[in-house]
C-alpha cells in the first residue's frame, strides 16, 4: 500500500522505465535508488533552508563575513607572532610612530 506521493511517482517511473515484464530484482534496486535520491534531495533542501534562515536572522548585514575576516586576520597575527615577529609593532608605521589614529582592526572603533 502506497502512502506517500513520492512512492506513487517512483512506481510510475519504474513502470515507464521497465514496463510490465520487468525483472523483480531490477524494479527493487531501481525503487531503492530513487528513494535514496528523494532522501538526499530532502537533506539538501533542509540544509539550504537552514542556511537561508541563518543568513536572514543575522543581527547585522554582513556580520558573518566580518566575523570571518576578523578570525582570519587574528590567525595571521598569531602566526606572525609565533614565527618570531616579522612585522611592524602595533600602532607604528614603517618610518616611525603612527599618528593619532585609532586601530580599527583591534576594536578601537565601534563596528559600523
Amino acid at each position: 500500500m502506497l502512502t506517500r506521493a513520492t512512492d506513487d511517482i517512483i512506481e510510475q517511473l519504474i513502470e515507464a522505465t521497465y514496463g510490465d515484464p520487468a525483472d523483480v530484482r531490477q524494479r527493487h534496486v531501481f525503487a531503492h535508488a530513487l528513494h535514496g535520491l528523494v532522501r538526499l534531495a530532502k537533506c539538501e533542501q533542509l540544509l539550504a533552508i537552514r542556511s537561508d534562515v541563518e543568513r536572514a536572522t543575522s543581527h547585522h548585514a554582513g556580520h558573518s563575513s566580518r566575523q570571518q575576516a576578523r578570525a582570519l586576520l587574528h590567525k595571521i597575527g598569531m602566526e606572525l607572532a609565533r614565527d618570531g615577529g616579522g612585522g611592524v609593532p602595533r600602532g607604528q608605521h614603517v618610518d616611525g610612530p603612527a599618528p593619532d589614529t585609532p586601530d580599527t582592526l583591534h576594536g578601537d572603533l565601534e563596528d559600523r
